[in-house]
């Protein structure tokens, strides 16, 4: 009966062989787990005493195609039992697991270009490595799309040129893409902004939140997020706010036509006096001007045009308001007001 059940066949493979691929894959899980549970638990416990972090992220990234390795095994152990000739997708499943490891190194070996990069600075060095990273990831999938189609007896340079036409037209529809790409280039080398700046553009003004390969994230003040294509960014003229030096502060006291001129005189000293005194005012790298400038309908106005030292929005805000209300003190000490829009009207008396 033993004998009968062992010549039974399932189309052209016998209950022997199904046995045997059964105990090869349950094999093979159990090996798997075995190496899981034992040689990387020991290897993970070694990497945690180091020194560096960087044999932890190696570890933890060739994890999964180490474990893969066992289900190419046993799968070419299968391929022996039922005699079946699958040595390319074999040899093909080989090289995807070591690309597979690769690319998944590329991650802890960004370090190198953060190195390479260090000297544009910690917000421009992170765009960088998001550009270089993902330029070498895709560099490692054709090559490794390369061998396997190799492996399958495809000749590469031959599919290239009977898709040159294909590659015309996808080529040209990629072309907008392709700009953005090479566009952040340029964001980042001429240095126009980084993340964290706040920039103004004829289309958006914002904070930049992320310099993607492809397109540019800001936060508006509005609290919306905009994405812009680099390369628009790129042939708009971008206004960067946070490389501000000073911050400007520019306004008009209108004082009234009645106020003497020695009263003006002294108004205007001491203004300039208080600005140059004042620890927030830049003075000595920037402009101050304090000047009468016009003879307005219902006004004599002062110019005002002098430069904190902070770029910060809040600060700014507090000097200005600081120096308000020290501007009205200085004009009521000398008994003098702020003019309002007034217009006086003389009536002439006809006489029959």
């Amino acid at each position: 009966m033993f004998d009968e059940w062992l010549k039974i066949t399932i189309g052209e493979i016998s209950l022997v062989q199904l046995m045997l691929v059964g105990c090869i894959i349950i094999g093979a899980l159990v090996l798997r787990k075995i190496f899981a549970y034992i040689v990387l638990k020991q290897l993970k416990k070694m990497v945690e005493n180091s020194a560096t972090t960087i044999d932890n992220k190696m570890l933890a990234a060739l994890e999964l195609p180490l474990k893969f390795l066992f289900i190419i095994l046993a799968f070419y152990c299968v391929t022996l039992v039922l005699h079946v000739d699958f040595i390319p997708l074999i040899r093909s499943l080989i090289i995807f697991s070591i690309f597979w490891g690769i690319y998944r190194c590329i991650e802890p070996f960004s370090f190198v270009i953060d190195t390479l990069t260090s000297q544009f600075g910690t917000e421009l060095t992170q765009a960088l490595k998001n550009f270089f990273v993902k330029g070498i990831k895709l560099f490692v999938i054709l090559i490794a799309l390369t061998i396997i189609l190799n492996e399958w007896g495809v000749n590469v340079i031959g599919l290239l040129a009977s898709l040159s036409l294909a590659g015309a037209a996808i080529a040209l529809a990629a072309k907008e893409t392709l700009t953005n790409i090479f566009s952040v280039l340029t964001i980042i080398f001429d240095k126009m902004f980084k993340k964290g700046d706040w920039i103004m553009t004829p289309d958006v003004e914002g904070i930049v939140e992320e310099i993607g390969s492809r397109a540019t994230k800001i936060r508006t003040f509005s609290k919306t997020l905009v994405t812009v294509p680099n390369a628009t960014l790129v042939n708009s003229p971008v206004t960067n706010w946070s490389q501000m030096t000073h911050r400007r502060i520019k306004m008009r006291l209108a004082l009234e036509y009645r106020t003497p001129r020695d009263k003006i005189t002294v108004i205007l000293k001491q203004i300039k006096a208080y600005l140059h005194q004042h620890s927030g005012i830049a003075t000595s790298d920037a402009v101050t001007l304090v000047y009468l400038v016009e003879f307005n309908s219902s006004s004599i106005d002062i110019l005002l045009y002098y430069f904190t030292k902070t770029t910060n929005w809040e600060e700014w805000m507090q000097i200005r308001e600081e120096n308000m209300l020290e501007f009205m003190k200085i004009i009521e000490n000398q008994g003098a007001a702020f003019a309002f829009p007034t217009q006086q009207i003389y009536m002439e008396k006809v006489e029959n």
